[in-house]
């Protein structure tokens, strides 16, 4: 298997390189008031989002009020993936950001004191064979089950990742053996394919639904996220959650409103997806959008997530944090 530890350094590099922000960013929110009567400490907050349907629970509560309503002024910092976020965050540029769960507990086992806020994306399972995430291949080839891709010289965006994670799962899952699967990083997924660069390729929405038009390509399957449990997280500070504990509580709420309202409403998913998502109104009415957690992150999540990464070796089994340790103490 072609991993070649190229991603994998990068997010080691990228920790070492934003602990040393962690000083500053402490004393940045140290600085924050004590709240007094429930009130928000702070109440001018930034959250880093990236681009995806994955960030529809914060673009959503920023659009409709609920934020304003919490006590909250929030502004949404764009990065283009979650790793980008948290120089950011331990830098004292955003308050809260969404990651994949591989980011902050990678993180947190190399010291890092990241903790979990409120819920993203789940895992959702595919409808008819069709997910929220989806495996292609050219038309014509060989490869006819997930089982096969085993085999297979797969184009990712990123080794490492937790869609990284998520493919082997599927194709273990499957019957296969995803260590014998060669992984590529590209930055086109579908445009590899096509050229012949690799034998299979993964699409997220929007992108999956919109290549349904493409004779030459053939989806072969849709997959499962983070082992149908949490795929992604609001996640802040230690330090800022333990001197603004309102404001991370006024937050979650805020989130987990928001998410239980896109849930409900194919409608207002389109709507808020159309305000920050660059796709024709009509594909993101058809397209599959995922659910999101309404409830508080649980402990029994946080060690769902762990545990696949200790099983596919992004994190030490002895160093691995604690489920506790990425969660708010006293929650």
């Amino acid at each position: 298997m072609v991993t070649s530890g190229r991603t994998r350094r990068a997010v080691v590099a990228l920790v070492a390189i934003t602990s040393v922000s962690l000083a500053s960013a402490c004393g940045s929110d140290s600085q924050a008031a004590t709240g007094t009567g429930g009130g928000v400490e702070k109440a001018d907050i930034s959250v880093a989002v990236f681009p995806s349907f994955n960030a529809l629970g914060a673009q959503a509560a920023n659009a409709d009020g609920t934020f304003k309503a919490a006590g909250l002024n929030v502004a949404l910092t764009k990065v283009a993936t979650p790793a980008e976020g948290m120089p950011q965050l331990l830098g004292g540029k955003v308050q809260f950001a969404l990651m994949d769960m591989t980011v902050p507990a990678v993180a947190r086992s190399k010291g890092v004191p990241l903790v979990l806020v409120a819920p993203g994306a789940k895992g959702t399972p595919p409808k008819d064979g069709f997910g929220v995430g989806n495996l292609w291949v050219r038309a014509g080839s060989p490869i006819k089950t997930m089982k096969d891709v085993q085999n297979a010289t797969f184009g990712i965006p990123q080794i490492n990742s937790q869609i990284w994670v998520d493919i082997r799962s599927a194709v273990d899952e499957a019957g296969g053996d995803s260590s014998k699967i060669t992984f590529v990083e590209v930055p086109n997924t579908l445009s590899a394919l096509k050229a012949g660069n690799v034998d299979v390729t993964t699409t997220s929405e929007p992108a999956g639904t919109a290549a349904l038009d493409d004779s030459s390509i053939h989806r072969l399957a849709g997959y499962t996220a983070a082992g149908a449990d949490l795929a992604y997280a609001y996640v802040t500070t230690q330090e800022f959650a333990k001197q603004n504990p309102n404001t991370v509580k006024a937050f979650e709420q805020s989130i987990l409103k928001a998410n239980s309202a896109v849930n409900a409403d194919q409608a207002k998913r389109v709507q808020v997806a159309s305000t920050y998502v660059k796709a024709p109104k009509a594909l993101l009415e058809k397209a599959r959008y995922p659910e999101f957690g309404t409830e508080a992150i649980s402990p029994s999540s946080v060690q769902t997530a762990l545990d696949r990464l200790v099983k596919y070796g992004l994190l030490d089994q002895a160093k691995a944090p604690k489920a506790a340790d990425l969660l708010i103490a006293g929650k």
